[in-house]
């Protein structure tokens, strides 16, 4: 049972952080909710480390230089918003409302109060911080892919094992997701005058070709989806000209990979069955947590949920291809990651943090 005083904070808390519009087009927004993280921290005497790499800002809090035995992985970036009133927080009907609420300024906050409550208990024994059992890593660039703060960070942290709290449900703890491959295609014809059309090639029919070409590469091969995915997301053609026919066609493919794929093997198969020239504009592996006697017990705290896993790409990556063991496990947003519509449900919120206590007691052993 989380204690109301907790309850509130954590509310408060994360509403002060879905105030800020902390969204890649306004870095200096991601900034100052690093330091609004960062003034939190020091209101608690909480030691904590800020990086900045890439311009990406990160913070660190441990109980000892780049060691932890339990690392909870949080992050503060969001994606960009249609609508700026997202940026004002409500609650409504047992939720709370507003960008970041699920992805993930909620598990930044959660695992906050989780060290500020741990850290009081050990000061009221005599302790001190260095005899946490778990530290933080709150990163300020996952919605860009964690390369310049996860993934720059893993580098030089280590621990026994890591949980990600951006992702899965209360009732499902993620031990895989998949691969990604972002693509570039181009395909080039001949410009013309779009009255004489016989006179040119067009490349956007090349590249509608090619794109038919790679669907056949990508069929569904199972009902649960964990199957090689491809999508065109992004395309344009010509020089913005009405009346020419288009010269250059290009198309940006995101592409989702399990562990029954090779990466270089997907790449070569497109680049052999298409025209366009391919780019690999970005590459990352798959996630995958392995076991652990950390994940026997963090089932054991959450209920027994069910073990699974998630067609997403999250920082979690970053520290499984290190050999780390971890998961990804989280609160309840009824999948409304990403869109106008964004909340996270408040139970869950709560049934997270109160699990995470007493898997994290049971791990520090009691003060």
């Amino acid at each position: 049972m989380v204690l109301p005083r907790i309850q509130d904070e954590l509310i408060e808390l994360t509403e002060t952080l879905i105030r800020i519009a902390s969204v890649h087009s306004r870095p200096a927004e991601i900034n100052r909710c690093a330091g609004v993280i960062g003034d939190w921290l020091d209101s608690f005497a909480i030691s904590y480390d800020r990086h900045e790499h890439n311009q990406a800002p990160a913070i660190t809090v441990l109980p000892q230089d780049g060691f932890a035995r339990v690392l909870l992985l949080t992050h503060f970036d969001v994606v960009e918003v249609n609508d700026p009133a997202q940026f004002e927080p409500r609650l409504v009907n047992g939720s709370l409302y507003g960008r970041g609420a699920i992805d993930d300024k909620y598990a930044a906050v959660l695992s906050l109060v989780l060290f500020k409550e741990h850290l009081a208990r050990l000061r009221a024994a005599g302790k001190e911080q260095r005899d946490m059992a778990f530290g933080l890593v709150i990163t300020g660039d996952e919605e860009l892919g964690g390369f310049s703060g996860a993934a720059h960070l893993a580098r030089d942290l280590s621990a026994d094992f890591f949980i990600a709290i951006d992702g899965g449900r209360p009732d499902l703890i993620v031990t895989k997701e998949k691969g990604t491959i972002l693509l570039k295609l181009t395909a080039t014809g001949r410009a013309a005058h779009a009255a004489r059309p016989w006179l040119g090639k067009n490349g956007f029919t090349i590249l509608a070709d090619d794109y038919q070409r790679i669907r056949t590469l990508f069929a569904p091969t199972s009902d649960d989806h964990w199957h090689k995915t491809a999508v065109l997301t992004k395309c344009r053609a010509g020089n913005g000209s009405t009346n020419i026919v288009p010269e250059t066609a290009t198309a940006t493919f995101d592409i989702r990979y399990t562990d029954h794929d090779d990466a270089d093997e997907i790449i070569a198969s497109i680049r052999a069955a298409v025209q366009s020239d391919v780019t690999v504009l970005e590459t990352g592996g798959i996630f995958d947590g392995g076991t652990s006697p950390y994940l026997d017990l963090l089932v054991q705290h959450a209920g027994n949920p069910r073990i699974g896993f998630e067609h997403g790409a999250s920082d979690a990556r970053h520290f499984s291809t290190k050999g780390i063991p971890g998961v990804i496990w989280g609160g309840d947003g009824e999948m409304s990651q990403h869109t106008d519509q964004e909340h996270i449900v408040l139970e869950s919120f709560f049934h997270c943090y109160d699990c995470l206590d007493r898997f994290l007691t049971e791990v520090g052993g009691s003060p």
